[in-house]
């Protein structure tokens, strides 16, 4: 019997992307329902779910949106020397948009300006602070009604000493893009 070691054969990180469509449908989910309790009054949130939820909901929302990056990432390192590669970018700039990922802001700097997907995954996978932004309707703040994820997430963290932070366009916009009608992922020919 052979050695597998000694395979010819490139072996890269296997990226499941029906893992990763899970991911996506995780955070989606997670930011969806609690976006659907915005706005409810007090008295009518609570239970043995509702605080299972409120307890457990950004613990999940970060580790799907780690995961995610962490995924995206590898994928995008293993394809960045195929043949796939030109392929590859030319669908990301025809699935998103610059402005749809979100935005970046750096300590010293003046503005802010969009970010890629690339860059979006690293400022996941490197935040000090993952906060996802909260409404609660048109509602007094005062008053006792329940607040929901708006779907954007602040990210913030250091480079080189200096503070940079991130308004992350949660994925409900973006995940979409990366199924076809069928709910096949995308970027799967390109791999």
């Amino acid at each position: 019997m052979e050695n597998p070691y000694w395979h010819e054969f490139y072996k890269p990180h296997v990226v499941d992307f029906h893992e990763v469509r899970e991911l996506c449908f995780r955070a989606f989910a997670i930011a969806a329902a609690s976006r659907s309790m915005m706005g409810v009054p007090g008295e009518e949130i609570g239970g043995t779910l509702h605080d299972a939820f409120f307890r457990m909901a950004e613990a999940r929302l970060s580790d799907a949106l780690l995961n995610l990056a962490v995924k995206i990432r590898t994928f995008e390192d293993i394809i960045a020397d195929s043949e796939a590669a030109d392929e590859y970018a030319a669908l990301l700039k025809k699935i998103f948009e610059p402005e749809q990922l979100g935005s970046i802001g750096n300590e010293g700097s003046d503005g802010r300006r969009d970010i890629s997907l690339r860059v979006a995954c690293n400022k996941i996978i490197h935040a000090e602070d993952l906060r996802p932004v909260y409404e609660h309707g048109s509602n007094p703040r005062e008053e006792d009604f329940a607040w929901g994820m708006t779907g954007t997430i602040e990210l913030t963290g250091k480079l080189r000493g200096k503070q940079w932070d991130v308004w992350l366009e949660h994925l409900r916009r973006t995940q979409s893009r990366f199924w076809d009608s069928r709910g096949k992922f995308r970027l799967i020919h390109c791999s």
